[in-house]
C-alpha cells in the first residue's frame, strides 16, 4: 500500500483566515482511501486457500524418517484391482540436502527413468498399465524423496554413509572405494476412479544382490534400488492374486 506524506495546512495571514478548498478535499479523502485499503486487506487476509480435494491429496505428507510399509488396506480389497495406471513421479524437494551432488537434468534422468522401471516390471510381470482411469485400475504414484550419487573415493579411510559409519583406515591398499549411493522413493496406490487410499510404502534403496559390477556407476546404486523396489511390488501382487 502506498503510504501518503504527511501535508501541512496553513491558514492565509490577515485578519480572516479560510481554508482552501482543495486543501479541504484532500484532508476528507485521504482518511477514506486508507480506510478502504484496510478493509480490503482484512479480507484478503480472511480469504480460505484454494481447497485440494482429498484424491489429489498426497498420503505422504512430509519427509520420511524410517521406510517400509506404512499403511495397506485388506487383501480382500486390494484384489479387485487388476490393472495399473502409472502417474508422473513426483520429486519432493522439501528438503534440498537430500539431493546433494545432484544436477537438475540428473534429477530429470531419475524421475523419468524411475517411471519406465516400474511399467516395465508390471508388464513383464504379467500386469496391464493403462493411461486410462476404471474399473480394477489401481493409480501409482511414485516421488522421490532423495538421492544420492555413489561417491568414489580412497580405499583406505572412514567415511560416514547414510547406512552408518565404515572404517578403511586399517587396511593397507592405496586403490579405490565406492560408497554407494541411494534413492528414497515412497509411493501410493489409489482407486483411478474415487482416490481412494489403498497402499502406501517408502523405502530408502540401493545396490541389492551385493552387485560389484554396479559399484562404481555414479547412479547406479540407485537404479539398482529402484529395480528392486519395482521387482518387490510385482512380487507382492503376484502373492496377492495366487501367481
Amino acid at each position: 500500500m502506498r503510504v501518503f506524506p504527511p501535508c501541512s495546512f496553513r491558514t492565509p495571514s490577515g485578519p480572516v483566515g479560510r481554508i482552501r478548498p482543495a486543501a479541504l478535499l484532500l484532508t476528507l479523502l485521504v482518511p477514506l482511501v486508507l480506510a478502504g485499503c484496510a478493509c480490503r486487506q482484512q479480507a484478503a487476509a480472511t480469504e480460505p486457500a484454494p481447497a485440494v480435494s482429498a484424491a489429489d491429496a498426497p498420503l505422504l505428507l512430509e519427509h520420511p524418517a524410517t521406510g517400509g510399509m506404512l499403511y495397506s488396506r485388506e487383501p480382500e480389497l486390494l484384489r479387485r484391482y487388476t490393472k495399473f495406471q502409472m502417474e508422473h513421479v513426483v520429486l519432493r524437494e522439501e528438503r534440498p540436502e537430500t539431493f546433494q551432488g545432484a544436477s537438475i537434468e540428473e534429477k530429470a534422468d531419475m524421475t523419468f527413468m524411475t517411471h519406465d522401471i516400474f511399467v516395465d516390471a508390471l508388464r513383464r510381470g504379467g500386469w496391464e498399465v493403462t493411461d486410462k482411469p476404471g474399473p480394477g485400475v489401481a493409480r501409482l504414484r511414485l516421488m522421490i524423496f532423495g538421492m544420492q550419487a555413489t561417491e568414489v573415493v580412497p580405499g583406505d579411510a572412514a567415511y560416514d554413509t547414510p547406512f552408518g559409519r565404515i572404517d578403511l583406515s586399517r587396511l593397507d591398499d592405496a586403490g579405490r572405494a565406492a560408497l554407494m549411493g541411494n534413492i528414497t522413493l515412497g509411493g501410493e496406490l489409489t482407486d483411478s476412479e474415487t482416490g481412494a487410499r489403498l497402499l502406501g510404502f517408502v523405502e530408502r534403496c540401493s545396490v541389492t544382490g551385493l552387485d560389484p559390477l554396479r559399484a562404481f556407476g555414479r547412479w547406479d546404486a540407485a537404479r539398482s534400488g529402484v529395480e528392486a523396489n519395482a521387482a518387490t511390488l510385482v512380487r507382492g501382487w503376484n502373492r496377492l492374486h495366487g501367481k
